[in-house]
């Protein structure tokens, strides 16, 4: 079954996948936080290798809670707007 689209959704679900995005977007920055840390050391400690650049390639995953996040926050301010007028 897949997903349903922003504009499919009701408010509550819009509300409910906000706060579970927005969840995952903190758990994924405190985890790209700990790569960044562990990158730093390793580069420090032995030089330019694979972990110098890991949080390059982990870095998509936020930047994707970022953008639905966004996103779901949109289309909550626009159907509000709508309920105003």
């Amino acid at each position: 079954m897949r997903e349903k689209t922003l504009r499919e959704q009701s408010i509550d679900e819009l509300y409910y996948n906000e706060h579970k995005t927005k969840n995952d977007f903190i758990k994924n920055s405190v985890l790209m936080i700990f790569i960044i840390a562990i990158s730093i050391f390793v580069t420090a400690e032995k030089g330019f290798g694979i972990f110098t650049f890991l949080p390059l390639f982990c870095c998509y995953s936020i930047l994707l809670c970022y953008v639905r996040l966004k996103n779901i926050r949109e289309e909550i301010k626009s159907r509000l707007l709508h309920l105003k007028e």
